[in-house]
């Protein structure tokens, strides 16, 4: 009899775990669609960055639209709830009040981040790149990844000054860093524990998935560069230093 309670138990808690986590990943895409572009556009600006720019409402039509400043504020939100929930459930996972069900890995859950910034349910599901999101999952889950992301970013920005081609080459190399690393796994056991968590399939399997969604979502983007009508940085600082120089 007492195993029995105690077999009823174990079924009860792993349930309830289940449960738990399918909590999470809702809290995790419903903080991912927090139009963060849009709310402090508003509060801070009174601009609805929807009517300016490329009309996006990532970070990247916040700084063109609302100034570094405001712009940046906006990339940090935007980077951090993709961070938020993993980070929740590490904290509550080192503390023993709650265990991931073994089938999950983080990274769950920062996807369900990016698929609500991507498609958050406060604007009918028209969302951003998120492109910042998930460098912030990035950041939690393979720091190794997001670091070369951004060493590859700012090169490529500082040679084309195209943002969209910058986050594109960014992502490849979180795809490919990310296979090297937890599909391939020439790193260490012990050391790429310590780094980057458990090496999983899904998780190269997912982050190629957000991968081609990225890709995607900048198919416009593409275009205008082709046709020499994409936005560039490179572009924009000539004409403020030639208009410097003129006045």
């Amino acid at each position: 009899m007492g195993i029995l309670n105690l077999l009823s138990a174990m079924t009860t808690e792993a349930s309830l775990n289940v449960i738990y986590a399918i909590l999470f990943l809702i809290l995790s895409y419903l903080i991912g669609s927090i139009p963060f572009g849009l709310v402090i556009g508003k509060s801070i600006c009174h601009i609805d960055i929807r009517e300016h720019g490329s009309k996006n409402i990532g970070s990247t039509n916040a700084i063109r639209v609302l100034g570094k400043k405001v712009g940046f504020l906006v990339f940090f939100f935007d980077v951090f709830k993709g961070m938020i929930v993993i980070l929740l459930l590490r904290l509550l996972d080192s503390t023993g009040a709650y265990h991931l069900p073994a089938e999950l890995d983080y990274i769950y859950f920062g996807v369900a981040a990016i698929l609500g910034h991507s498609f958050p349910i406060y604007l009918g599901f028209k969302g951003g790149k998120a492109v910042a999101t998930s460098l912030g999952v990035v950041f939690v889950t393979c720091p190794i990844a997001a670091i070369a992301c951004l060493i590859v970013f700012y090169l490529t920005l500082k040679i084309s000054g195209y943002v969209s081609l910058s986050s594109t080459f960014a992502t490849i190399t979180v795809l490919v860093t990310t296979w090297i690393f937890f599909g391939v796994g020439v790193v260490p056991t012990n050391f790429g524990e310590f780094l980057i968590g458990k090496q999983h399939i899904v998780t190269c399997i997912l982050v190629s998935l957000i991968a081609v969604l990225i890709i995607v979502k900048h198919r416009k983007n593409y275009l205008r560069i082709f046709n020499g009508t994409e936005n560039s940085f490179k572009k924009k600082k000539k004409i403020e230093t030639a208009q410097a120089e003129e006045k």
